[in-house]
């Protein structure tokens, strides 16, 4: 019995030392978190303020099936002083040529379109490969923040993050490019006033790279950028997974939006399946309701709340993760007004879904903050996990 005793008491203290040994590895393992190095250069491009002045989008021909609409809605409507630059794979400027004659036949938006020819394949969702820098007392030019190099096994993205540099490379005297050591894309980021609002979505992403928490991740990003950080939710799940875009968006005004997956439950009913599949599974889509996802719409608006934005919660239809029929994934310009008046004209580019009452109840909020609304069809899109606000990305702004 004594020595069955003893030999319990080794194993129970051989247990210990290994746990003790393994943990001692991991930490040992864990990588330091990654260091902000000097302030970038320029100030990081609000979102919520300022005339588009230009703005980039991609343009591949194999997939005008889901960008026909919203191109349309969006690039042929833009005022007509707002400059456009299209990249474009190699060979397909004629492909290109006949695309923007459709969209607009009087030649304007093919005159004020400077195209960039890059190597394909490449995706359409330009809004992500950089965060935009405007000019400022330490730069002469735009700043185009890149994040760490994708998984090269993933082509389009892959190709996607070289783009920036090929734009950069074909006006020089109007770019930079600086590449930030975490991964992130520009969705993962909502610039309002003088504030950068992020979210947990992104310390999660960079887990393996050394963000252990939201404060640390606070932390880099004001040394990058120079201004206040806050963070949405403080551990994976608290907020609505994948762009803050897809459940929220900050305007001018101190006002943000936050998605509604209750107002939206109300209009197409607790069992909505919309008839579009999810590309990754094949399956069909289906909406979710659940307790557990209107909890992280909510968490998001009490953050928003908490650091002083007055939140207005506009319909949603979450689905997975990445997919959601979001109002809040839109693109955003203030104007002054043509009578010169000192007035300002809001102007939101909102993707539509198809479905009337929920279309009409998003409208309407908009409206009721003043926002003239030009609605971008994006039924083809959201399944893919993006609408408008991910096809653009806004390279300059003007003044109010």
């Amino acid at each position: 019995m004594k020595l069955r005793l003893q030999a319990l008491v080794g194993i129970a203290l051989g247990l210990v030392v290994a746990i003790a040994v393994l943990r001692a590895q991991s930490q040992a393992k864990a990588p330091p978190p990654p260091q902000a190095s000097t302030k970038l250069a320029g100030t990081v491009l609000r979102e919520d303020e300022g005339s588009l002045d230009e703005v980039l989008v991609h343009y591949v021909p194999r997939l005008e099936p889901l960008i026909d609409d919203a191109y349309r809605d969006f690039l042929g409507t833009l005022d007509p002083s707002t400059r456009v630059v299209v990249v474009a794979p190699k060979g397909e400027s004629d492909s290109l040529a006949r695309f923007l004659a459709r969209i607009d036949a009087s030649g304007s938006l093919a005159a004020r379109a400077r195209v960039v020819e890059v190597d394909g394949p490449i995706s359409v969702w330009s809004k992500d490969r950089a965060l935009v820098l405007g000019p400022g007392a330490d730069a002469s030019r735009t700043g185009l923040a890149i994040p760490a190099p994708p998984d090269p096994r993933w082509v389009e993205r892959a190709n996607d993050w070289r783009t920036v540099a090929q734009v950069a490379s074909a006006m020089p005297e109007r770019f930079y490019v600086r590449q930030l050591p975490i991964d992130f894309d520009a969705g993962d980021f909502d610039v309002a006033g003088d504030v950068v609002l992020v979210d947990d979505n992104l310390v999660t992403k960079n887990a393996a790279r050394g963000v252990g928490d939201v404060g640390q991740l606070r932390k880099m990003l004001e040394g990058l950028l120079a201004r206040p950080v806050r963070v949405l939710g403080s551990a994976d799940g608290d907020v609505p997974r994948h762009h803050m875009s897809m459940y929220m968006a900050a305007l001018d005004g101190g006002v943000a939006l936050v998605g509604d997956p209750r107002a939206g439950e109300a209009i197409v009913g607790s069992t909505f399946v919309p008839g579009e599949t999810d590309p990754d599974t094949g399956e069909p889509l289906r909406a979710d309701f659940s307790d557990a996802t209107v909890a992280r719409f909510d968490r998001a608006a009490h953050d928003l709340e908490a650091a002083g934005w007055r939140v207005v919660r506009i319909p949603e239809v979450p689905f997975l993760d990445k997919t959601y029929m979001a109002y809040t994934n839109g693109v955003y310009e203030t104007r002054a007004s043509p009578a010169r008046d000192g007035t300002a004209v809001y102007v939101a580019w909102v993707p539509f879904f198809g479905i009337p009452e929920l279309d009409a109840r998003a409208r309407a909020v908009y409206e009721s903050l003043g926002w003239q609304v030009r609605p971008v069809r994006s039924r083809s899109l959201y399944a893919y996990h993006g609408t408008i606000g991910c096809l653009v990305n806004v390279l300059a702004r003007g003044d109010r």
